[in-house]
């Protein structure tokens, strides 16, 4: 199973992606988590996309493409898994599925997590008063819901092309959307 969730910063992605790692037994593909990861631990990348991270900005698409061929090559990526996080362009749409048909993996479904931007507002707020996310600030959430609207709804219609979308109403509690999205899966038979 190969499912990839786009939506805004605040849809939901990680805890839909965690749900689905854990119930179906795939990895979760966090850009995110290894971005944040490589900060923490002080590396080369680390320190290349700290200040990008920090302003809500894109890392560049060569190193997000880059870290994901090398994430997707390792064994437990084998059967399956839920990216959560990239791509988040055209150009990394498009280079995913040039290394998805290098692997002979092509993605089995795309759900595209669909709320308002008010609500994800108010989640990414609380997000940054429970977690201390330095990339949570109303600066830098705002500057990611633009990018969202510039560089990510294209992807979501470039798989919406391939016919590989599935709508999912986001806006419900943890469970009601992950019931939506266990009943999606059934439905296209990616389990």
């Amino acid at each position: 199973m190969r499912i990839l969730l786009l939506g805004p910063q605040g849809s939901g992605k990680g805890t839909q992606a965690q749900r689905i790692s854990s119930t179906y037994g795939v990895p979760h593909i966090a850009t995110g988590d290894m971005l944040r990861a490589a900060m923490a631990a002080g590396t080369e990348v680390g320190h290349r996309v700290k200040p990008i991270y920090d302003a809500g900005g894109l890392v560049p698409d060569d190193l997000m493409i880059d870290l994901i061929r090398d994430r997707l090559s390792h064994p437990d990526a084998e059967d399956g898994f839920v990216l959560d996080g990239f791509p988040r362009t055209l150009e990394q749409a498009e280079a995913l599925d040039d290394v998805l048909l290098e692997i002979g993996s092509p993605l089995d479904v795309v759900f595209d997590l669909q709320i308002d931007e008010q609500t994800c507002i108010e989640r990414l707020l609380g997000r940054a008063r429970e977690e201390g996310r330095s990339d949570d600030t109303p600066e830098a959430i705002a500057t990611r819901l633009q990018l969202f609207r510039d560089a990510t709804l294209p992807v979501i219609e470039h798989y919406r092309a391939q016919g590989k979308v599935v709508g999912v109403h986001a806006a419900g509690t943890v469970n009601e959307v992950f019931n939506e999205i266990q009943e999606a899966l059934e439905q296209v038979g990616a389990r």
